[in-house]
């Protein structure tokens, strides 16, 4: 799959025909505008974050259409949209309803962000392997994830995620206690946090792959530096569930996959 058919797969650039269309030259100055996009969003997510907890809506506005301006660049214009609705409601909404709508906002940014970082970063060649793992004879009717995380708040938000999913879900809080229940089972998919003691989420990938384990690694994140994606794409990354989670994601991106 080229770089131009994973960016027509992110449903926010597809406001339009114009990436449809694009080639050549037109296609390398787009890819551009999205790498000024990822490299310039962690910042204006924190001047975003400190305005509004200080209540400076006039900083916080400013910050608002940096943003919007991106976004209108790269196409993404129902979020720049949303964007202008919320700059045009800081005058009438209450300071709650403010700062809830824009940390769903953010949840939305970060994700548009690293999607864009996984069609255009991503090796092209691993992308056509698609590998799938073998299935435990046990319950082989149910797809089988393991999901590792040393926040038990974030596991259990999996598991409501999954509730009622066809899915034979495995939580566990340590690299350590993945590998242990990797000696006998070999899941479809692993869900990841990144940010783990002892072993964190990248080593734990390595040591997956190193293993022989071949099924998709979704890491779990609310970090959208370039830095940080590229180097999770590097150790197996299929895809990412940011936080905080929603069932809506989560099921989403599972599906993706199994």
């Amino acid at each position: 799959m080229s770089i131009r058919e994973r960016l027509l797969e992110i449903a926010e650039l597809n406001n339009d025909e114009k990436l449809m269309h694009m080639r050549g030259a037109n296609l390398d100055e787009y890819i551009l505008s999205l790498n000024s996009f990822i490299k310039s969003l962690p910042k204006l997510e924190e001047e975003l974050k400190s305005t509004l907890a200080e209540r400076d809506y006039f900083s916080f506005s400013g910050c608002l259409s940096d943003v919007r301006d991106l976004l209108i660049h790269i196409h993404a214009n129902e979020l720049a949209e949303d964007c202008l609705k919320l700059i045009n409601s800081l005058v009438s909404c209450k300071p709650e309803k403010v700062e809830a709508r824009m940390t769903y906002l953010l949840s939305v940014l970060t994700m548009l962000s690293i999607d864009i970082q996984m069609a255009v970063y991503k090796d092209e060649e691993a992308d056509e392997e698609a590998p799938h793992a073998a299935i435990d004879t046990a319950e082989s009717w149910k797809k089988s994830i393991l999901a590792v995380d040393d926040s038990e708040f974030f596991l259990d938000a999996i598991k409501r995620a999954l509730h009622g999913a066809e899915y034979k879900l495995t939580c566990v809080n340590s690299g350590m206690a993945a590998m242990k229940f990797l000696q006998k089972h070999t899941p479809d998919l692993f869900i990841l946090d990144i940010e783990m003691p002892e072993m964190n989420g990248y080593e734990l990938a390595q040591k997956i792959r190193a293993y022989g384990k071949k099924a998709p690694i979704i890491f779990l994140t609310g970090n959208s530096s370039k830095e940080y994606v590229l180097k999770a794409i590097k150790v197996g990354a299929a895809d990412f569930i940011i936080k905080p989670i929603t069932q809506q994601q989560v099921l989403e991106r599972i599906r993706r996959f199994i």
